[in-house]
């Protein structure tokens, strides 16, 4: 072969040379993270799916089971600061993932040692078990932020560019299967208020398991940066400077918050987030009326997260390709403009704050298809809403965008909880109005690429110098590297 082709062979060797290396490891920690996200969310819900049983065992009445489940967002909101200035120390990730875990353990045991050390039939038995059983809620509302605030940082951490969006998937959507399996089979285990205890030592059993696969192996971060995003994360926590912890989460706070595309996304996916969540925890009251049982509103709130799971997944997946990674906004329009659809739908099969009888044809497959759907395209936005928000930010911690966005919805969801009792009606109308407006901001909204255009650039810049340091006995100059490139 000639010499000039040798030397060509050689410099498209070294140009295939990536400038970042990703690790097998990546995956073990996303799983990780999904396990405890997934663990969480499943013991928050606990009590709900089987409320009637829980009073019956606790003998506690119905504003009892909304506490243990109103702790979540009670007890999120005062939390996720504090979450928030931990994951932006040196090393945060790991020790955010290690609290999680520690808690959350001891979350479940605190649950069932009553039902250890006293049986159900003792006189006491209510008033011993319930302090243990607050205190193991709001343990476990605790961890919320730990599990909502590291996703987008997460996937900047450890995954390179083109994989971030299916990862920040996999985190965010491991917490929404946690409430679709526990909706779905806590009936199913409890089928009598004695067993209950069995549904707490299951999840006491998983979350053993997950703190033990963390305390094994979990590590602050990759041996090498996957991205230049990544590279910044590692080198320059936001926490670095240690005496000034408060006054750099908040000056950052306040560049959020004076940066209008932020907050007209973050305000969107708040809104839209908050207000969907409390309108799909009203399905059972909603199809009440169209005679729908429990079990089959709470398979509907199940095929609705099922959906939306492939929804962020798929669309994720589209997002990551190198044509569409410039089009969040497009992506996300499409989508809450279907979820709008499903959802016209759906308050047309029911009965609504205007008018006593359905429209359309109200059947399980209607029902099912319209809830499936509006699942589908709200899921398919919420990773592309989280990237969104940190390209907008950067050079800011992703978990500093992702924290705003989710103290966001469980504000909304909060306000919600208190307006819906008997106003199931009002909160399916506002749950429309509500993506409505949403739309109309996400149109108004600029988008900006900042992220991914330096992560392009620190990309291209690294291989040229590896290529130039690698073949400098050859003589390689700039304007024959950019023949090469291109």
């Amino acid at each position: 072969m000639a010499p000039e082709s040798n030397e060509t062979t050689s410099l498209l060797a070294v140009k295939s040379i990536a400038a970042y290396r990703v690790y097998p490891q990546r995956f073990y920690i996303l799983f990780v993270f999904s396990f405890l996200s997934f663990n969480q969310c499943m013991m928050w819900l606990t009590f709900s799916p089987i409320a009637r049983s829980t009073e019956t065992y606790y003998n506690v009445t119905e504003a009892t089971v909304d506490l243990l489940l109103n702790w979540g967002p009670i007890i999120f909101i005062p939390c996720l600061p504090l979450t928030s200035i931990l994951l932006n120390q040196a090393n945060g990730l790991r020790y955010c993932v290690l609290l999680l875990a520690i808690a959350d353990f001891f979350g479940a045991l605190s649950r069932i040692l009553p039902s250890i050390i006293f049986s159900s039939s003792h006189p006491n038995f209510s008033s011993f078990a319930l302090p243990f059983i607050h205190v193991g809620q709001i343990l476990n509302a605790a961890c919320g932020p730990l599990v909502m605030a590291p996703v987008s940082q997460l996937s900047c951490l450890w995954f390179a560019p083109h994989e971030r969006t299916r990862a920040t998937t996999v985190a965010i959507f491991a917490n929404y299967l946690g409430s679709g399996v526990g909706f779905a089979i806590s009936p199913l285990i409890v089928s009598e208020p004695e067993y209950v205890p069995r549904l707490l030592y299951i999840h006491f059993g998983l979350a053993f398991a997950a703190c033990v696969f963390s305390l094994v192996y979990f590590p602050a971060q990759p041996p090498t940066a996957p991205s230049a995003a990544a590279e910044l994360l590692v080198k320059n926590p936001a926490g670095g400077e240690t005496s000034h912890n408060w006054r750099t989460f908040l000056r950052d706070i306040w560049k959020c918050l004076t940066t209008p595309s932020f907050v007209l996304l973050s305000t969107a996916g708040g809104l839209l987030y908050g207000t969907f969540g409390a309108w799909t925890g009203l399905y059972d009251v909603l199809l009440e009326p169209e005679h729908y049982t429990e079990g089959q509103a709470g398979w509907f709130g199940f095929g609705s997260t099922i959906a939306a799971i492939i929804g962020g997944l798929g669309l994720g997946h589209l997002a990551d390709t190198r044509r569409f990674q410039h089009s969040l906004k497009i992506l996300i329009l499409i989508s809450l403009i279907g979820c709008l659809l499903a959802i016209v739908w759906f308050e047309l099969s029911v009965r609504s704050l205007f008018y006593d009888k359905h429209i359309l044809s109200s059947t399980v497959l209607t029902i099912g298809l319209s809830t499936g759907l509006a699942g589908l395209f709200s899921g398919a936005a919420s990773p592309l809403i989280y990237e969104a928000l940190a390209e907008i930010m950067y050079p800011l911690p992703e978990s500093l965008s992702a924290s705003i966005l989710v103290q966001w919805i469980n504000v909304v969801t909060l306000v919600f909880l208190f307006v819906a009792p008997n106003r199931e009606k009002l909160v399916n109308f506002l749950v429309l109005v509500v993506c409505t407006v949403c739309i109309v901001i996400i149109l108004v909204t600029r988008f900006t690429y900042k992220r991914r255009d330096e992560d392009e650039r620190k990309r291209l810049e690294k291989e040229r110098n590896q290529i130039i340091g690698e073949n400098s006995g050859n003589a390689i100059n700039s304007q024959e590297y950019d023949e090469i490139s291109d």
